[in-house]
């Protein structure tokens, strides 16, 4: 079992579902920006994420010299992996497979972090950890099954096996990223700032993301520097996903991380995919079909029975030490 640390419960779950919340957001980015090309939105999301995150680092100098250069670079690699390893392979997954199933593979997420992170955590019996990830499991299945079939139609066998080779590849860069972060912070020898880890990770993601620009350049719909209006909307939109989505986000998910064992947090990423639905429900003033709305809740109630077994855990590890 874990070391239990102060409001691991009562603060680490709202965090963690506040940071999926808030990724959810980010599956509007591309439908409002639609026709332009949804590179340009990730490279201009990251250089606005990369700009906040210098600025964070310079003005926390002392802070993050604390850091020093070899985590500062394993918080780079880990926004190069987690955020354009991630989407990268996860977009060349949706353009040679289609959409529908690269988002049936990305339901494998939490239950890669669960499985991977009680290996060595232990933060759940087996048997309790396994009925809440197949619930969970069950509503993000449910939920993707509303999406239309026409991206599986015409798929030859090859294109479909490439396309499922790059998403479960997507799905393990995620993994890694979530399974890695959580390790460094939760065995770091002294407290790591925040905001300094938040900040590293984003200049890295920046970084990465300078190799999206010929991607961007050379593919289809028109360029965001068009007109005025278009080149503002898009600013906006940039600005809105690098604060939300990439900075907020990965703040609360950092707090987070440091108060719940990764076991736990890998079912709450589920809750990314219903967030997401929802946004997208209100910008299209809709009500949910029958297998949105049974599958997010069948998402909402793995993530909460797997939090009340996490906490009941810790109940009775407490009722167990011996009094002093």
């Amino acid at each position: 079992m874990i070391p239990v640390r102060s409001g691991t419960y009562s603060v680490g779950l709202p965090a963690a579902l506040v940071a999926t919340a808030l990724w959810g957001f980010t599956f509007l980015g591309p439908a409002v920006i639609a026709p332009l090309n949804v590179y340009y939105l990730v490279v201009g999301r990251y250089a606005v994420f990369g700009v906040m995150s210098l600025t964070v680092l310079a003005l926390n100098s002392d802070r993050a010299r604390a850091l020093g250069v070899r985590s500062f670079l394993t918080a780079m690699h880990l926004g190069v992996v987690g955020y354009i390893g991630f989407y990268l392979l996860l977009s060349l997954s949706t353009r040679i497979g289609g959409g529908v199933l690269a988002s049936t593979l990305t339901g494998l997420i939490p239950a890669m972090v669960a499985l991977a992170s009680n290996v060595f955590e232990k933060a759940l019996g087996w048997r309790r950890l396994l009925l809440p990830i197949a619930v969970m499991s069950g509503g993000l299945l449910l939920v993707d099954s509303a999406s239309s079939a026409a991206d599986r139609a015409g798929l030859s066998a090859g294109r479909t096996l490439l396309g499922i080779v790059l998403g479960v590849s997507a799905c393990l860069a995620w993994a890694y990223f979530v399974i890695a972060n959580g390790i460094v912070l939760k065995r770091a020898k002294t407290p790591v700032d925040n905001a300094v880890w938040t900040a590293s990770i984003g200049t890295g993601a920046f970084a990465a993301s300078l190799l999206l620009v010929p991607l961007a350049r050379a593919g289809g719909g028109p360029s965001p520097f068009h007109d005025t209006g278009t080149f503002w909307r898009y600013l906006a939109w940039c600005a809105a996903l690098a604060l939300l989505g990439s900075w907020c986000a990965t703040w609360f998910w950092n707090a987070a991380t440091r108060r719940l064992p990764t076991t736990v947090m890998g079912p709450i990423i589920g809750m990314e995919a219903v967030f997401g639905v929802v946004f997208n429900l209100m910008r299209e003033r809709r009500l949910p079909t029958s297998p949105e709305l049974w599958g997010g809740l069948l998402v909402v109630g793995g993530v909460f029975l797997c939090a009340y077994l996490f906490n009941r855990a810790l109940a009775e590890a407490r009722r167990s030490e011996p009094a002093e």
